[in-house]
């Protein structure tokens, strides 16, 4: 892979990357609404959203699976449970947990359906999986000094075509209207462009949010061979 942990990390505690992180953690909590007792999977780099719903949402059991090919060292410390697993495989019993939220990790993997498959086992019936993706004609994925200009980028028509088998698209929203540029103007401008994207272009933003339910009965699923317990490394 072309991006390590540690980048992602460094991306989030810059100032661009601040930004960025209040924007998408606005988005998901508007999906939990309330402060029930969800249990949420984190699955790919999800913790700076996760930590944010440790801290606020404490009914609720937060845990991360962060795929190998993520490696990197990182200065950050949670109180959650965090694991390194294959990135085809979470070590989960099927039906166990309310929710996924799913950040840098589809653009990355080479197979995503194989994540998505993964994804639809864990959630229990009407479940929520919630992801942030670059979004293909948006500027973001063009630009390297983020973690969203690495992989593939998706249009709404790839996604639709990845998930139509497992889940049903419950909302989606383009956002990041505002450039990734690391300049004081960009700092200073970005609520304001981001306000007038979200009225006049609302879908021209650089990345996509996607809140999906699960089918109960998937369409299909595809059999693939089982990864060995032994390639699985908890942290």
């Amino acid at each position: 892979m072309d991006i390590s942990a540690s980048d992602i990390y460094s991306f989030y505690d810059s100032k661009l990357g601040g930004m960025v992180k209040r924007i998408i953690r606005q988005k998901i909590i508007s999906v939990i609404r309330d402060n029930r007792d969800y249990d949420i999977c984190g699955y790919g780099y999800a913790s700076p959203y996760l930590s944010f719903i440790e801290k606020h949402y404490k009914k609720s059991k937060v845990m991360e699976l962060r795929p190998d090919f993520l490696d990197g060292d990182v200065s950050e410390k949670y109180n959650f449970e965090q694991k390194f697993i294959h990135e085809y495989f979470l070590p989960m019993e099927p039906s166990t947990v309310d929710m996924v939220i799913s950040t840098h990790l589809l653009e990355l993997v080479e197979k995503p359906q194989s994540s998505i498959e993964e994804i639809w086992r864990i959630l229990k019936p009407n479940g929520y999986f919630i992801t942030v993706l670059p979004r293909r004609s948006g500027i973001w994925a063009r630009y390297d000094n983020s973690p969203f200009g690495y992989g593939r980028s998706y249009s709404s028509r790839q996604f639709n075509k990845l998930i139509d088998d497992f889940f049903v698209l419950d909302q989606k929203k383009s956002f990041l209207h505002f450039p990734p540029w690391k300049h004081y103007v960009n700092y200073k401008s970005h609520k304001t462009i981001e306000n007038l994207g979200n009225k006049f272009f609302p879908y021209m933003g650089g990345l996509m949010f996607c809140v999906c339910k699960k089918i109960v009965y998937a369409k299909k699923l595809t059999k693939y061979k089982k990864i060995p317990i032994k390639n699985i490394v908890t942290t």
